[in-house]
């Protein structure tokens, strides 16, 4: 499955989707928890995730409320991700090169390719 793939765009979208999923869980974790939890993994999951709003603090809106920012660069990313990943490869290819992650995942975890 590697093979498929020229190699930049493999780092591309495991970077940017592991920043995806992470977002979505954040924003998950925000429905239950709060960002002076006392528990350790989501308050140490809150604080990771807190340092990359630093870094791209210029793209988030100031009228956001802070639970939806997370949101927010999840669209984001899935535009960058689903859109201008494949205009690196060509405007024919918008759904060949795409969230790579997830079929790397679905192909691994397909029972039937164990066999």
């Amino acid at each position: 499955m590697l093979n498929n793939y020229p190699l930049y765009i493999i780092i591309f979208d495991l970077i940017f989707g592991i920043l995806f999923w992470a977002f979505i869980f954040k924003f998950f974790l925000h429905l239950f928890f709060t960002n002076q939890t006392k528990i350790k993994f989501v308050s140490n999951f809150f604080s990771l995730t807190d340092s990359i709003y630093e870094v791209i603090n210029r793209i988030i809106p100031k009228f956001l409320p802070y639970p939806l920012i997370s949101l927010y660069l999840c669209w984001l990313i899935f535009i960058i991700r689903f859109y201008i990943l494949p205009t690196f490869t060509g405007f024919e290819n918008i759904g060949n090169y795409v969230f790579y992650l997830e079929k790397s995942l679905i192909y691994y975890l397909n029972f039937k390719n164990l066999f």
